[in-house]
């Protein structure tokens, strides 16, 4: 088998992994939502593991490890890229998602927006939900910049371009959602979808860069599959 085929087949093959990987977890993804939907996430047990309106439960640390996948997932994009802007432009982007990580399990918005409740005051959103006002402006800035410019880097009109752009949209919507929760009652459907859609771009962003890291000529397994 020549190198060139031998290369072809492993794209190939890494693509289908990465594939198969976004499928498994939108399935559990689903799944997760589906029991919050449910009587069963009023059972002691399975509330502690998997209610999406609790800290510190596994769909919070899931949430976190693929932000944290992704954050990786541009830091080798960046050590792989040999144009020195776009490597920076991966570094930021690999260091927004880490940050991204650390507050999925800390909660740094909600106490950005905690103290910013001590000076703004807003009748109709309680403290815990100004980091709307506060720190979502901000996140929304730097990811519209990022889709513009990963539009461009991933390919315009490739998948993985589509991806990373549909992700951002994803995310956009949940300071949305988040704004009207507290006028609706926090309805658990409302939370559900908005842990959905956070869990829907991470999907999808964490699936764009691994698909450029492939076209990139990186393997994803062992060589051994496409022998």
């Amino acid at each position: 088998m020549t190198d060139s085929v031998m290369e072809g087949s492993a794209g190939v093959a890494s693509k289908r992994r990465v594939l198969l990987t976004l499928a498994a977890l939108a399935s559990l993804e689903v799944l997760i939502a589906l029991v919050n939907l449910t009587p069963l996430i009023d059972r002691y047990a399975v509330g502690r593991v998997l209610d999406v309106n609790q800290e510190g439960t596994a769909v919070v640390w899931l949430s976190s490890l693929l932000l944290l996948g992704i954050a990786a997932s541009a830091a080798l994009a960046a050590v792989i890229c040999s144009v020195r802007g776009d490597r920076v432009r991966w570094l930021v982007i690999a260091g927004f998602f880490g940050l991204l990580s650390l507050d999925e399990t800390a909660s740094l918005h909600e106490l950005a927006g905690e103290l910013a409740g001590r000076v703004l005051e807003v009748d109709w959103l309680p403290s815990l939900y100004t980091w709307v006002i506060v720190v979502a402006p901000v996140a929304a800035v730097i990811a519209i910049w990022m889709a513009r410019w990963m539009w461009g880097q991933l390919g315009p009109r490739s998948a993985s371009s589509r991806m990373a752009v549909g992700a951002v949209a994803l995310w956009l919507l949940v300071p949305i959602l988040e704004a009207a929760d507290p006028s609706l009652g926090g309805a658990r459907a409302l939370v559900v979808a908005e842990e959905s859609l956070e869990a829907a771009g991470e999907i999808l962003m964490l699936g764009a860069i691994a698909l450029h890291l492939v076209a990139r000529g990186l393997s994803i397994g062992t060589s051994a599959d496409v022998a």
